[in-house]
Formats: C-alpha cells, sequence, structure tokens
C-alpha cells in the first residue's frame, strides 16, 4: 500500500511536470473547509464550497529560500526537522504521500512515500520524522531517521483505527517520543505513545467516556502529553505510565499547548486559562479573553516564558494576536489584523514560536479581498513587531519556526479553505536576515550612539578650531 520513492529531479523535467497537466487532475476530488462555532464549541467541517479560480500564484518573495506546488493535493501539515530540512504530508488527490525537503533542494524533495491521508511532524533538536496515515483499513503510524532515503525505521498498523483532522500527532523536540490520539470504532479516544526506536506502543491509553480524539501537544523531553477528548484535556505521564490530571474544558476546541517541562498548559475557546503544576494537580493561573472573540491557537515557549493566543470574532473577518508574558494576565501586547468583508472566513489556522519566546509564526485562511498575507513572522517585543510575511495563494493550514527562529515553513491549500478546490503550496522562509532588524529599544540604543558620536566630533572640532585661534593669536 506504501512505498518510499528517493529522487531529484533536474530542472528540465520539472518545466514539463508545470505545463502538462497530468491526465488525473481532470477527475481530482476538491473539498472545502469551514469553522463552524456552536454553544458546545468549535468544529471543522468539510460543506460545499464557494466557486474558486486557480489563476494565484505565489509570487516572488525575497524571504522566501523555496516554494513548490502541487497541482491537485493539497498539503495536511510541515514542520522544521533537523539541519533546515521540512517534512510535510499531503492528502486528497495523487500525490497523498510525505514529503521530506533539504534546506538547499530549491523546494523539490528529497524523497517522498506513499499513503493516502497524511499528516507529519519532527523532532525540533533530532532526526526523528513521523507521520500517521489514515485510510478505509484503519491507521498506520510511521517513523524515520532523517534525512535518510525514505525507508521507514518501522511501521506500526492499527486495523479499523481512525484519526481527526486536526493535529493528530506530535513528536517531542528531542525526538524520543511519538504521541497519536486516534480511535477504533464507535470508542472514546486514545493515546498511543511510542518511543522512537520501537513499533511497539509504550501506551495504548484509553480515555474512556470522555469522547473522540481531537488535538494532541508533547513537552520537549516527551515526558507529558496533552491531548484533548472532545472537551476533556487529558495530561498524560509516560514515565508512571498513567494519567497526571484530567480538566474539564467546558467546550471542545483545538486551542492547546504545553511548556517545555510540562508544567504549564493553556487552552481555551471563548477565554482561555493557563494551568501551573502545584506538584498534585495543574491550577488556575489566570484567565484572560478580549469578549466576543474565540481563541483559535495558542503556543507556548519551550522554556515556558511567553505566551501567544490567536483569536477570531463571530464575523469571521480579523485576527487579534495577543502576547501574554506567562506570569501575568495583562497581554504584553495586541495586534489586530486589518478588517475584511468576512465573506471567506479569516481563521488562524496554526501557530508555532521559538524557545525562547523570542519569534513567532502565525499561518490563516486569509481574506476575499487579500488583505491580509497568509503568513506573520513576529518578534516579542515591548510593543507589537511584525518581522514579515508571505502572501501564499491560499489558506495556511500549518506553520513551524526552527527552535532558533532563523527558518521557518508553511503549507496552505492552493485556494480559499471556504472555496471547493485543491492544490497545494509549501515554502521555506529564511528569516535570519529578519531576525537582525533592531527593535525599537536597539533602535534608540543606535540613536544615542550616534548622538554622543556627533557631539564628540563637534567638541574635536571645537577644540582644534580653539587650538588655531590660539597660535594665530
Amino acid at each position: 500500500m506504501k512505498k518510499a520513492t528517493f529522487f531529484r529531479f533536474p530542472l528540465g523535467l520539472l518545466v514539463v511536470m508545470i505545463i502538462f497537466k497530468p491526465a488525473w487532475a481532470d477527475s481530482a476530488y476538491e473539498d472545502a473547509i469551514f469553522i463552524r462555532d456552536t454553544d458546545n464549541g468549535s468544529m471543522l467541517v468539510t460543506e460545499e464550497g464557494f466557486p474558486s479560480s486557480r489563476d494565484v500564484m505565489l509570487l516572488p518573495d525575497p524571504s522566501v529560500v523555496w516554494s513548490y506546488y502541487l497541482d491537485v493535493a493539497i498539503y495536511h501539515t510541515t514542520s522544521n526537522a533537523i539541519n533546515g530540512h521540512v517534512f510535510a504530508g499531503t492528502y486528497l488527490n495523487s500525490p497523498k504521500e510525505a514529503e521530506l525537503f533539504a534546506p538547499d533542494g530549491g523546494g523539490i524533495p528529497e524523497w517522498v512515500y506513499g499513503g493516502n491521508d497524511i499528516f507529519t511532524d519532527a523532532g525540533d533538536d533530532a532526526s526523528t520524522l513521523s507521520a500517521v496515515d489514515r485510510d478505509d483499513s484503519g491507521v498506520s503510524v510511521i517513523k524515520w531517521t532523517g534525512p535518510g532515503d525514505g525507508t521507514p525505521d518501522w511501521t506500526a498498523d492499527f486495523g479499523g483505527y481512525t484519526v481527526g483532522s486536526d493535529g493528530p500527532i506530535a513528536v517531542s523536540d528531542d525526538g524520543s517520543t511519538i504521541a497519536v490520539t486516534a480511535s477504533p470504532p464507535g470508542a472514546d479516544a486514545h493515546l498511543l505513545l511510542f518511543d522512537a526506536d520501537s513499533p511497539t506502543p509504550l501506551v495504548n491509553y484509553e480515555a474512556s467516556g470522555l469522547g473522540f480524539p481531537r488535538y494532541v501537544k508533547i513537552n520537549a523531553d516527551g515526558r507529558f502529553t496533552a491531548f484533548i477528548a472532545l472537551s476533556t484535556l487529558v495530561v498524560y505521564d509516560r514515565n508512571v505510565p498513567g494519567v497526571r490530571d484530567q480538566i474539564s474544558m467546558g467546550a471542545t476546541n483545538s486551542a492547546l499547548d504545553i511548556s517545555g517541562d510540562g508544567d504549564l498548559i493553556a487552552y481555551g475557546w471563548s477565554n482561555f486559562k493557563v494551568m501551573t503544576w502545584n506538584g498534585s494537580s495543574y491550577q488556575e493561573s489566570w484567565s484572560w479573553a478580549p469578549g466576543g472573540y474565540y481563541v483559535g491557537r495558542i503556543a507556548i515557549s519551550t522554556d515556558g516564558t511567553t505566551i501567544v493566543s490567536c483569536w477570531y470574532p463571530v464575523s469571521y473577518n480579523t485576527i487579534k494576536v495577543v502576547v501574554h508574558n506567562a506570569g501575568s494576565s495583562t497581554p504584553l501586547w495586541v495586534y489586530d489584523y486589518p478588517q475584511s468583508s468576512g465573506s471567506y472566513q479569516e481563521y488562524p489556522a496554526d501557530i508555532d514560536i521559538t524557545d525562547d519566546g523570542g519569534y513567532f509564526i502565525v499561518g490563516s485562511w486569509g481574506d476575499a479581498g487579500n488583505l491580509n498575507p497568509e503568513v506573520h513572522i513576529f518578534q516579542r517585543d515591548d510593543t507589537p513587531h511584525l518581522l514579515g510575511d508571505v502572501d501564499m495563494p491560499g489558506s495556511v493550514f500549518s506553520v513551524d519556526i526552527s527552535g532558533d527562529g532563523l527558518y521557518a515553513t508553511a503549507c496552505a491549500k492552493h485556494v480559499h479553505a471556504n472555496q471547493s478546490g485543491n492544490g497545494g503550496d509549501i515554502v521555506l522562509i529564511d528569516t535570519e536576515l529578519e531576525n537582525n532588524v533592531p527593535t525599537l529599544s536597539e533602535w534608540a540604543m543606535l540613536l544615542m550612539a550616534l548622538l554622543l558620536l556627533m557631539l564628540g566630533t563637534l567638541a574635536v572640532v571645537r577644540r582644534k578650531k580653539a587650538e588655531v585661534y590660539s597660535k594665530g593669536v
């Protein structure tokens, strides 16, 4: 059912592939995705969408190292992997596959691994690459040691299981642990936890009575996994093994993250809560809400100092980005996207943050009038600090930024999520030049240094003039 392919296309063959559309493209599937909010929370649903046009392509951007376009397949996920590689997964139409890109490969995959409906993730500081693939027969969890040649280290199959379409896999930063949330037919959420070296699960924990699997995140060393079963947040301790804590969320949503040491978690919907481990349970430290908005995504820096949340209103016509110091409920700053018509839903699809909280990336669906680029990269500062953006042709579904902030990646559907259509785009973004842009405080220091230099120069000139005058006298 699945196979690995290792290749590098020469440029001439790439041109032929772009010019001549595959025969199967005429009968390709299309889909449209909407966010629907109810009294019980939010859900991503597939519905009949708006008509679409495919005449928009990615424009040249100096921060984009490379880009890659798929004619009818759509990208689910993308991750920065070790040494600048990018690992991604596609779905809906061929090629349905996991893809590994090299930083200097010009956007052509180093290798691909065929599947059906693939979600991917990678360790930030390790060579662990992993994917979960779902089809009518069940779920497969696959692990590679990157970069490699596409041949998996192992595959684990779970017949009859299925996964949700919103964040079903997470790999710890150190690459030691792989977490997958799935469920057998008609059953509650299961947490499948793997040591990266073995296809035999460390645990197959059933969240009995809690409902379907929703979203999963894992801490830096893989000890603690936080996942959502319908409207309950479960934190699992790999070392016990057993449940560390279980929290009723009050609504179902996929806004969740956990700090690097596992002692800080944040989640929410109409408001968001920050919980701190006190030695025996997670206790609420503080909560925050802007009013009239729902939180779509949350990110906590690995060091636990910074929390970023992304909000959307019921009109779906803007996004509010909010930065908090982890110890305070008062926002450090708030950044509002320009308001659009809302005819296409503007939704924060994904967010990621550097280890020290210094930089973060937000990926969104975009708007009908193209007021807001789908990728924004921010610097954490005392005031809103937008480093740069990338205008994608369609809606971004997944973003990732390297732990040091030097590289980022984003992948997207080629048209808006609300439009019936297909096709996919993926980019690697070099943020190194942007990282050298001075902050406001740095600009102040530079101006002060220039002022002192000018005053010093004037003083020298005056002294020289005085010496000349005295000699003349």
